[in-house]
């Protein structure tokens, strides 16, 4: 049965700012005020046992909940934080100005569901929080940007103004993927305005970015482009940014590197940059910079799966302009505690710069090709001194898998090529431990050879069935140019005097391999201790080496 008719059910009725206003309602009474479209019910007496007397207002879907919820309190209901003066005078906060505390990408549009592009809302909330002409300037308006889990695609360049931070759920949990041929992210300037990123060339110390802070997420580039591109960008920090490319193994000349930083003169640079927890995977080049920067920071960084790791100065020419941006190359730059796995050619590759530091950082299957670190193709590291300063480039405490691989005496067939080439005083302080017998000109160890340079050797012969202990430093010195060795060792000895003079050293250089160049240093050992004799060597070694003729 169709309903054609319903009671009306008359209530209290009238205008709340009008007259004397909202009157006391009787106990369950309702009441309607017309000009502002409120609904109320009247309490009740006290003696009801209403907990007080007055009317209470009903919500409807014409009550605006932020104003209505403007009593948020710190922990309200514990008696042991006081947020005000004192414990009747607590702080109060509206709902609207408790949920500004937190800025999220999803406040300006973006979806992170994989599908949507997000590319306009994700430089919105940018540039509305940013680069706001009205707020810029107010430090209190250099908020985080949130960007909660999920994968948000990218179709242009993400313009990255001074003071963004910008924070992920973490590396594979907040994902931007980049699927047009472009750079992901690229620092520009404050003079930039939303929607329109400055020239580069109107960069000066005072605007140039800086401040930055991108943190806990991945960029993943599927077309061959950079993924961050710092101009002129200083003072920043970047952590657990993992940065993907999508580098199949091949090509690598002309090929763009995961990080890139530029400057524009010697006076604006990109310069005190921290990169933490990052990694770089899948490029042809994980770093690189032809420019004058200073004092850019790698810590417990992976590289992997790449064809160069870090590389400076390459592609740069030095001039006499001082004021050019390219004068000495990247400098002071240090690498601290990183991984540096499955590389083709150098883990590092300094061709213009000085004062550069690689310290306690692990090098493993760099410089083989893809192939065993029992087929080395390049040194791991390279420098070069083009800058005329030499030494100043370091390797401290570095971890060199090669070192075991290729020192032993029995491989016949592979050359030494040798851990760290070009101009460089290092140390591989890992010992190196053999053990040997009654030997006659038998090949004990082996070093890289044919460079001009020298080696200290500071170890120690232990016998293990005489009583015959020997400590000392051989220094080997290599002509590479006349292709040859010489040795000295001086040594003490204690134990049998019939084995004091037993062991005798004789360092050769050899081609070993394809190549005709000398280019392997084979240390032979003579050693007339008794036939049942078994023997120690622990050994490390210090290289000084120059690539000046």
């Amino acid at each position: 049965m169709a309903v054609v008719s319903i009671s009306r059910i008359q209530i209290r009725r009238g205008q709340k700012n009008t007259g004397s206003g909202l009157p006391q309602l009787a106990s369950g009474e309702l009441g309607w005020a017309v000009d502002t479209r409120e609904l109320y019910i009247g309490n009740g007496s006290v003696a009801e046992g209403a907990p007080a007397v007055g009317n209470t207002k009903i919500l409807t879907e014409y009550d605006d909940l932020f104003t209505l919820a403007n009593t948020y309190e710190y922990r309200q209901n514990d008696g042991f934080f006081e947020t005000g003066p004192d414990a009747s005078s607590a702080i109060t906060r509206s709902l609207q100005d408790r949920l500004d505390d937190r800025v999220s990408v999803r406040a300006f549009g973006a979806k992170g569901n994989g599908i949507a592009d997000d590319t306009e809302s994700l430089q919105r909330a940018i540039d509305q929080i940013y680069l706001n002409s009205a707020t810029k300037n107010n430090p209190q308006s250099r908020v985080v940007l949130h960007l909660e889990a999920g994968t948000y695609l990218v179709s242009d360049t993400l313009y990255i103004p001074p003071y963004a931070t910008l924070s992920g759920a973490g590396s594979d949990k907040t994902i931007i993927r980049q699927t047009a041929d472009t750079p992901t992210f690229k620092t520009v300037n404050s003079s930039s305005q939303p929607g329109s990123p400055a020239d580069t060339s109107t960069t000066s110390r005072e605007n140039q970015t800086k401040n930055v802070a991108i943190s806990s997420m991945s960029i993943e580039q599927t077309v061959s482009n950079i993924a961050l591109m710092l101009e002129t960008c200083r003072d920043s920090r970047f952590q657990d940014i993992r940065i993907i490319g999508n580098w199949d193994g091949g090509a690598i000349a002309g090929e763009p590197a995961a990080l890139q930083l530029d400057s524009i003169s010697s006076a604006v640079r990109s310069d005190n940059n921290r990169f933490e927890n990052c990694v770089f995977e899948s490029y042809a080049f994980a770093v690189r910079s032809d420019w004058d920067i200073e004092y850019n920071q790698f810590d417990n960084c992976e590289f992997r799966n790449l064809g160069y790791g870090i590389v400076f100065g390459t592609s740069l020419t030095l001039d006499t302009d001082s004021g050019s941006g390219k004068t000495l190359g990247p400098s002071h730059t240090t690498i601290a505690g990183s991984r540096f796995f499955d590389i083709r050619k150098n883990g590092l590759w300094i061709e213009n710069g000085k004062f550069n530091l690689s310290i306690n950082n692990r090098f493993e299957f760099v410089g083989t090709d893809n192939g065993p670190e029992t087929s080395p193709t390049e040194p791991v590291v390279l420098f070069r001194s083009n800058n005329g300063v030499a030494y100043t480039n370091k390797s401290v405490n570095d971890y060199f898998a090669r070192t075991e691989a290729l020192i032993s005496g029995n491989l016949n067939t592979v050359p030494y090529i040798p851990e760290i080439d070009g101009t460089a005083m290092y140390t591989l302080n890992y010992e190196h431990q053999q053990d040997f017998g009654r030997l006659n000109g038998d090949r004990l160890f082996r070093l890289p050879g044919v460079q001009n340079q020298s080696y200290e050797i500071d170890y120690t012969i232990v016998s293990n069935t005489s009583r015959a202990i020997r400590s000392g430093v051989m220094t080997l010195i290599v002509d590479g140019v006349q292709e040859n060795v010489e040795m000295s060792d001086m040594y003490d000895y204690i134990g049998d005097a019939d084995f004091e003079d037993v062991f005798d050293f004789q360092p050769e250089l050899s081609a070993i391999g394809p190549s005709s160049e000398k280019n392997t240093i084979v240390v032979r050992l003579t050693s007339s201790m008794p036939l049942q004799d078994e023997s120690t060597i622990t050994f490390t070694v210090k290289a000084k080496k120059t690539d000046k003729p």
